[in-house]
């Protein structure tokens, strides 16, 4: 069967400034050549606040604790006032790590959460950009750059307001009431990943919701969207995919599908679906994550059912905007028109071995499949089913019996658990007559397969006949 090929995508990258380049020092277990590159940047009014956090860092491998709690302590204030959420959290959990004092997930809670005392103008303008110039300290000793660092955020605390401003909501942040925002943050793991570091790979079950808090990453899937089903293929197999570090030009088998900076949610699928992921994210250089992992998350969610509520609801927005943007069906339709369609597509859930729909019943609608993966199945005249194909996340089905307007001609079936966009029948031709250029589409699409469909059943009829001796 046919679908749309994806095309290869290159986003640009954010530049690499001082900052960045005292995080990959840290990342490769070297504090002191970090604190070389990161005390100065305090000095950086784009970058003061988060250099204060990763010096804290650097000062924990070295054991200066008194440094890294005053660090950890002024980081999370200072980022929070930068409007940097996942940032400042990842400085509020040290400071629960090193005191078990859990105050400033409490007062950030009041700047960034559902509840936060938000006035009527609260915008702020963002900070100046960091300088990519590295200034470095060298041949100074581990003991006076501990003394001047400590000197430089002591400062900084001085200069910081007594009650820190409500800001605007950010995503997942600004609907997590009180008690929920705290649990949600204290079930995650600060993680220092490298460049090219795989957080997710394409394929494996289960695992973890991350926030990047510094840093950047880079999502990527493989090419096929829709694998055919014959004797040649072998079964998808239930291990995961090894991890793999990516290079900084994607294999021809990959395509890019974003590139995310600070305060970027990804593997949130893990909460609606034990689905294998539907993509790979690697960081593209040394990056400071939020890592949520299933066990710590669930008794959060356990313990605070409210904070279980706003994760899914915020899981299922971002896999329809997710999938209405990367789907190649509608690659047709403007960008800045998609968000438009979310509304006219329901989310459903299908079990392993549930049935999407049958042959020969009227069309339940369009599908596109977000996560999982599903199996078109032709019965035959004597009664035995012909799996025809497969079809991946990214890709649709039931757009033959919606299109050509004829009872479905196949049954397709989840084969693992899977989450779908479905549109309905009855809310079709208002999409299409708003995007005509998605009917045809649509249209090309449905004959094409078709035809493919009833080639494989000759096909199958007549490798039978060549069976059968008289």
């Amino acid at each position: 069967m046919t679908d749309p090929t994806p095309r290869k995508r290159s986003r640009p990258r954010a530049p690499t400034t001082a900052l960045d380049q005292s995080v990959a020092a840290l990342a490769q277990n070297d504090p002191d050549q970090c604190l070389r590159i990161a005390i100065p940047v305090l000095d950086d009014v784009g970058a003061g606040a988060p250099a204060v956090d990763v010096i804290g860092r650097a000062a924990v491998s070295i054991g200066a604790m008194a440094l890294a709690r005053l660090a950890f302590e002024t980081a999370a204030r200072a980022l929070a006032l930068q409007g940097l959420a996942a940032h400042a959290v990842a400085a509020a959990i040290a400071v629960q790590r090193l005191t078990s004092k859990t105050e400033l997930l409490t007062e950030l809670a009041g700047v960034f959460g559902a509840d936060a005392v938000r006035g009527r103008n609260i915008s702020v303008l963002p900070p100046p950009l960091a300088s990519d110039r590295v200034v470095e300290l060298t041949d100074v000793p581990r003991a006076e750059l501990v003394a001047l660092a400590t000197k430089k955020i002591e400062a900084l605390r001085a200069a910081l307001p007594a009650k820190l401003p409500a800001r605007g909501r950010l995503p997942l942040w600004g609907s997590l009431p009180n008690g929920a925002f705290e649990r949600f943050a204290q079930a995650m793991e600060v993680r220092m990943f490298g460049p090219a570091h795989a957080a997710i790979q394409e394929g494996e079950r289960g695992g973890s919701l991350f926030v990047v808090a510094r840093g950047e990453v880079r999502i990527a899937r493989r090419l096929a969207t829709l694998r055919v089903v014959d004797e040649h293929i072998d079964a998808v197999a239930d291990e995961p995919t090894p991890r793999e570090s990516l290079p900084s030009v994607l294999p021809d088998e990959l395509e890019e599908l974003a590139v995310l900076g600070a305060e970027s949610v990804f593997g949130e699928m893990a909460l609606l679906t034990q689905a294998p992921r539907a993509a790979s994210v690697h960081t593209t250089r040394a990056s400071i994550v939020l890592e949520a992992p299933p066990v710590a998350l669930a008794l959060a969610v356990k313990e605070v059912p409210a904070l279980g509520d706003e994760l899914r609801a915020f899981s299922r927005h971002r896999l329809v905007q997710n999938l209405l943007r990367t789907a190649p069906l509608l690659r047709e339709v403007p960008a800045a028109d998609r968000a438009a369609l979310a509304d006219a597509f329901e989310t459903r859930e299908y079990a392993d071995g549930e049935a999407l729909f049958a042959q020969g019943s009227e069309s339940a609608g369009l599908f596109l499949v977000a996560s999982g993966r599903v199996e078109v199945r032709r019965r035959q005249d004597d009664g035995t089913d012909l799996v025809v194909g497969g079809i991946d996340p990214g890709a649709c089905v039931g757009e033959i019996s919606l299109v050509l307007r004829r009872p479905t001609s196949a049954t397709v079936v989840a084969t693992e658990p899977t989450v779908a966009l479905v549109l309905a029948p009855e809310n079709f031709m208002g999409i299409v007559r708003q995007h005509p250029a998605l009917l045809a589409s649509l249209y090309e699409l449905a004959v094409a397969r078709e035809e493919e469909l009833i080639q494989v059943t000759a096909q199958a009829a007549e490798s039978a006949d060549d069976l059968v001796m008289v």
